[in-house]
């Protein structure tokens, strides 16, 4: 979906008032289009664009005419009015399906324009939302998630979102967070009338808190994986059948193989989904010692690329006798590549080591669950995974560090410490605002959203 005017998306308004109207589907050749208009003008441009219509019936698909900004008939379209507050935005919204082409959307657009819309910039739609209390920031950034997802466990974690998987748990420790406030500004303000901290029963409702956070951020490492992804860099000696078993798992012919070593100098990646994750496989050079400078440099972007990666799959061809050093990396599967080559499959089992052919395709379904379970621990573990992204592990980081130097012997710091853990939640959520914040969120956005 396009993200901005420049790319094609047709988003046409103009000022005054505060009504907004954009085409809510991708541009190109298409049957239909759909054409979303928000704000307290809505019914009355419905009048003057398509007087037939009966907006507050609402929630109706009706057959109506449409008119040009000239007030002639341009289509008969199917038009849904959403009077507020029953709708996306928590405004008056009308969305138009129109036949798709370019030119006939653009003059209902205009049409919309001459009626009194304006411009919409991108994640207006979902910004006034959450102005609206339609939706928390958190779920805002899942609509985003879930236009873009590419795989299987991104779809599920976005909608997983979106239906509050991360809300819900975030909305609880804040409540712990007031009340924990609540007790420490009690204490300091009636101090001098013998008000004192009941402190187990705060360093219960405190360790609580803390635990809930720690469970989150124990999850943030998959909960990213899911949302972006894994880089599984493919290392072995030249010659050990990386490039061959990068072709295979990809189903394509991307990377050049041939029996002479040395062939693949270069670092090179593409993506493909395994098990319902995204995947970002790389390819590099054979790792040896010597060579000219072409090839050592080669070697080099090897080595760095399989230190950034998430996981690395070392081969060990199985017409070789002795194993390669296993590179120091976090998460490393272990394949016995070339397995058709071996004298006996019992001489290629070695422990650890997967079999694994792309002559016979043994073992290729294998190294596929293997590598899945290596990277998120299997499919078990991702149906819980919060779709955690960078900005949330910041904020649930610095929260977390708040209420762990928290000290109950001093309640004055320790308010301090618990209000700037219920600002950063409010920030993940969007109930403390901070502008910078939601322009880099919704400016991700299609205009349409």
């Amino acid at each position: 979906m396009a993200r901005d005017s420049s790319s094609g998306c047709s988003s046409v308004l103009c000022g005054g008032g505060d009504t907004i109207v954009a085409r809510a589907s991708a541009p190109g050749r298409a049957a239909l289009a759909v054409i979303r208009v928000s704000g307290e003008a809505a019914a009355e441009l419905a009048r003057r664009v398509c007087p037939g219509l009966v907006f507050e019936g609402g929630w109706r698909a009706q057959l109506v005419e449409l008119l040009s900004a000239a007030g002639e008939p341009m289509d008969r379209a199917v038009a849904i009015p959403y009077p507020r507050p029953r709708s996306y935005t928590g405004e008056d919204m009308l969305e138009l399906m129109v036949h798709g082409s370019s030119f006939l959307v653009d003059a209902v657009v205009e049409a919309c324009v001459a009626a009194g819309a304006r411009p919409a910039v991108p994640g207006e739609f979902t910004r006034r939302a959450v102005a609206n209390g339609k939706m928390d920031l958190l779920q805002a950034e899942a609509v985003a998630d879930l236009v873009e997802a590419e795989t299987e466990w991104q779809l599920r974690a976005a909608r997983r979102q979106l239906e509050g998987g991360l809300s819900e748990p975030l909305g609880a420790i804040r409540e712990d967070l007031i009340l924990l406030k609540s007790e420490l500004e009690a204490v300091i303000d009636f101090s001098d009338q013998g008000v004192i901290l009941d402190e187990s029963k705060w360093a219960l409702r405190h360790g609580r808190v803390v635990a809930r956070l720690d469970q989150l951020l124990a999850s943030a490492s998959l909960g990213e994986r899911v949302r972006d992804g894994v880089r599984v860099m493919l290392v072995g000696a030249p010659n050990s059948g990386k490039s061959t078993l990068f072709n295979h798992l990809l189903r394509q012919e991307r990377a050049i193989v041939s029996p002479h070593p040395g062939t693949t100098r270069d670092v090179i990646e593409a993506e493909v989904e395994v098990g319902g994750l995204k995947v970002v496989l790389v390819d590099g050079a054979g790792i040896h010692d010597g060579g000219g400078a072409i090839e050592r440099e080669g070697v080099r972007r090897a080595r760095a690329a399989a230190a950034e990666a998430d996981a690395v799959l070392v081969l060990w061809p199985a017409d070789v006798a002795t194993a390669p050093v296993q590179p120091e990396a976090g998460d490393t599967l272990l394949v016995r590549s070339k397995a058709d080559l071996a004298d006996d499959s019992a001489g290629c089992e070695q422990e650890g080591w997967l079999p694994v052919s792309c002559v016979t395709g043994q073992g290729l379904d294998r190294l596929r669950q293997r590598l899945l379970e290596t990277v998120v621990g299997g499919r078990g573990e991702l149906e819980g995974a919060p779709s955690i992204g960078r900005r949330h592990r910041h904020c649930l980081d610095k929260a977390a560090a708040a209420l762990t130097r928290c000290d109950w012997s001093r309640p004055e710091l320790a308010a301090e410490d618990v209000g700037l853990a219920l600002e950063l939640l409010g920030e993940l959520t969007g109930e403390v605002q901070v502008e910078d914040v939601l322009e880099q969120i919704f400016g991700q956005f299609c205009i349409g959203k």
